[in-house]
């Protein structure tokens, strides 16, 4: 049995659509890393590659995407490490690949932090707001105007963060504006790929750790509980990544209070089951952000709920729904 066939026979029975694309991700990164396999990807002015190797060094799968995580979940796709019927719903929901060029013209080299931070602002600022929705495997993000008009929606992508930088070339005018608003800005993806630097992805001890290399040697180096966090920490380590985020990053982890990675969870499977337990409410997820990015849970336009998080709305949620008593007794949280 080949490495990949080994994979797929451990993830039988395990793979779930409320997980989403990101914890199913996960998921199936846990089992590589278990059998000595690992993800790399590196940052190019387009967005992102990326590969899979097995525990002998091997190519097992290769693929792309607007940032690091959708892109090895295409390389997964396109390794075969899922049944058909799965294999095809994700290519559906993974439609975020087709706006890589037009993401990339506005902030490329798989950098969507920080053009996401700026669409939040300019959509709020601008009377409107941001909300996120399921949708198939994915999420899809939508810009909504000042009367309360959709004026984008996303394709059905990996996260919200994802979702959000996708949608931003569908709104002509605000991208636009965001592009010319960034174009002066230090690009820490455009300064990675100019020193050929990769990023190594895998699960130990249910955290997922990110190491950055450069010419070989380990540069940088994170553990947390998703592989888009652990990516960004990674760079505060290695001192290449600008100072905002910096600060931010560092300090997160302190004032979290669901700690997953002490749990043996991932972010993106916990956000995608809570997105999920949420609509079944009724319960709106609106997005904005105010020095972190901010999940704010609204039921008929009351709020109910407001979180922080790190690179996306899912850690956001976790948080929203740890901290907040009439969020937690509207979708019945039971805290472990």
């Amino acid at each position: 049995m080949d490495f990949v066939e080994r994979v797929r026979t451990n993830l039988e029975g395990k793979l779930r659509i409320e997980d989403g694309n990101c914890g199913t991700t996960h998921k199936v990164l846990k089992e590589i890393s278990l059998l000595g396999g690992k993800a790399v990807t590196w940052e190019r002015p387009d967005g992102v590659a990326s590969k899979i190797y097995d525990d002998m060094g091997n190519v097992v799968g290769e693929g792309e995407g607007i940032t690091w995580p959708p892109a090895i979940l295409f390389a997964m796709v396109e390794g075969g490490f899922f049944p058909d019927a799965i294999e095809s719903e994700l290519i559906k929901s993974l439609q975020c690949i087709i706006d890589m060029e037009k993401v990339a013209d506005i902030y490329g080299y798989g950098r969507v932090v920080t053009p996401v931070a700026a669409a939040y602002n300019q959509v709020w600022k601008d009377g409107g707001y941001v909300t996120i929705r399921r949708n198939s495997w994915g999420v899809e993000v939508v810009f909504i105007d000042k009367d309360n008009k959709e004026m984008a929606v996303g394709p059905i992508s990996y996260c919200p963060t994802c979702g959000t930088a996708a949608t931003i070339p569908r709104a002509p005018a605000l991208a636009a504006k965001i592009k010319e608003e960034l174009k002066d800005k230090r690009n820490t993806g455009k300064d990675k790929f100019e020193r050929g630097m990769e990023n190594w992805f895998f699960i130990k001890n249910d955290r997922v750790c990110c190491e950055i290399k450069e010419q070989g040697k380990v540069i940088g180096r994170a553990m947390k509980c998703c592989i888009a966090y652990a990516g960004v920490v990674a760079e505060v380590h290695a001192g290449i990544a600008g100072p905002k985020w910096s600060a931010l990053f560092k300090e997160y982890c302190k004032i979290c209070p669901t700690k997953l990675c002490r749990k043996g969870k991932n972010a993106g499977q916990e956000g995608n089951n809570l997105l999920t337990a949420l609509e079944k409410k009724n319960i709106r997820t609106d997005v904005r952000m105010d020095t972190y990015i901010t999940a704010l849970a609204k039921k008929d336009n009351e709020l109910i709920g407001r979180g922080i998080g790190t690179v996306c709305a899912f850690s956001s949620l976790m948080y929203a729904a740890a901290k907040c008593i009439q969020l937690r007794s509207e979708i019945e949280v039971v805290r472990d």
